[in-house]
């Protein structure tokens, strides 16, 4: 059929169709594989998934959470409408010292996953399980000491076509142990390199947070809670924020309120297309949380209070948001909570696990780690051992070229 379409008029079809679709596609001929792994039409599918994701009333949610008494992680993509179905359960089978990863962030239909819970190990895995290909990091160059502390952020330099995970290392500053040293040691792992990479030159003269962790990749950056104990005004509390792009740190405001809050009452996260914080009345058990976003991104004066949540029947934080300003909430009990501010009411969601391990996200299925995109990514994977149940982006198919 190919033969009688115009190169440009196939491209416009195949961007429209779903992920396994494009899967099964690759076996037609040659022809169609070389396209659809061909990195223009990835990012062509891309862009137009995440247009269709703005306007369709199909928008995909991930759902993570950690049954303790089946000892399972459950990664499962749902509808985010008025039904909630569960659209597809992701298959999840790597190995792990800790019970369950860190969900560094996800971006374009990647997952970073970190290994590092409860016991720090330097395992990062980018993973797409639309595609079942996953990349592992190599080793970062900075180690995390006892008693220190590693921040992780990911997200999509979108000038370079790049994904990238900013690593962050606080050491403690002995003897005064109640602080750490500032500046931190800073590097950056870019997949088009696929290597590690000191940055300390442009590292934060403040100490980051990311106590109760959310989404918080916008507008090219990755954004964490900071304080500023090291900064002029050390009695304020400030955002801060990373450009992908730039690979530069820089400073948001905060509304005077939030700014002289205890920072570890703080998070930060995404709701819709606005930078949102979540204010919570103590640091652990609150009655109330209130959620404020940022109707124009960095502008201090666009700060507005949009909601307040009552936490009083065991509802412990805040694990995401959805359409239309609904809020996700983990409870003691009940597990995975909906709460809809517009008519004020709760739906509980028969989903449980540990509280600290609900994670919710906007998701949208993508063709990014398809046949690797580019060597370096493979040369990075070849460094690692396999991982059990998935398969590495480097294939002998890959490496080979795909027959007809």
């Amino acid at each position: 059929m190919s033969d009688y379409l115009p190169g440009d008029v196939l491209i416009e079809i195949l961007s429209r169709l779903p992920v396994k679709s494009l899967l099964r596609f690759t076996c037609v001929c040659r022809q169609w594989y070389s396209l659809i792994t061909n990195p223009n039409f990835i990012s062509t599918h891309l862009n137009q998934s995440l247009s269709n994701a703005k306007n369709d009333s199909n928008q995909l949610l991930l759902v993570r959470h950690y049954n303790m008494f089946q000892e399972t992680e459950r990664f499962v993509l749902h509808l985010d409408d008025d039904s909630f179905d569960e659209y597809e359960e992701l298959q999840c089978s790597f190995r792990i010292v800790n019970e369950y990863f860190r969900i560094v962030g996800t971006c374009n239909g990647l997952i970073c996953l970190s290994d590092d819970y409860d016991t720090h190990t330097d395992t990062i895995i980018l993973w797409n399980p639309s595609v079942r290909k996953h990349v592992i990091l190599p080793k970062p160059q900075f180690h995390c000491v006892s008693g220190g502390v590693c921040l992780l952020g990911f997200g999509f330099d979108a000038i370079n076509n790049d994904y990238k995970v900013v690593r962050i290392v606080y050491q403690h500053n002995i003897p005064d142990d109640h602080n750490y040293k500032v500046p931190p040691l800073v590097e950056i792992y870019t997949q088009n390199s696929g290597n590690w990479r000191n940055i300390c030159d442009i590292a934060p003269n403040t100490v980051l947070y990311n106590f109760f962790p959310l989404p918080g990749f916008l507008n090219g950056s990755v954004h964490w809670i900071g304080s500023g104990q090291h900064c002029k005004d050390s009695s304020r509390n400030l955002i801060a924020a990373f450009d992908m792009v730039d690979e530069v740190f820089r400073d948001i405001m905060m509304p005077d309120i939030l700014a002289k809050t205890d920072v570890l009452k703080l998070s930060i996260s995404v709701l819709g297309t606005s930078l949102t914080i979540i204010q919570y009345e103590k640091i652990w058990q609150s009655d109330y949380c209130w959620v404020w976003t940022m109707k124009e991104y960095g502008k201090v004066e666009s700060w507005a209070k949009l909601l307040t949540i009552d936490m009083r029947e065991g509802i412990r934080k805040v694990v995401g948001f959805r359409k239309k300003n609904k809020v996700m909430l983990s409870a003691r009990v009940r597990g995975l909570i909906c709460y809809d501010p517009n008519v004020q009411e709760t739906e509980y969601l028969g989903i449980h696990g540990t509280n600290r391990s609900f994670y919710v996200s906007n998701y949208v299925e993508s063709l990014a780690l398809f046949k690797g995109e580019n060597r370096a990514l493979r040369l990075a994977s070849s460094q690692e051992d396999p991982i059990e149940g998935e398969t590495l982006v480097s294939t002998k198919e890959d490496r080979d070229g795909h027959g007809t």
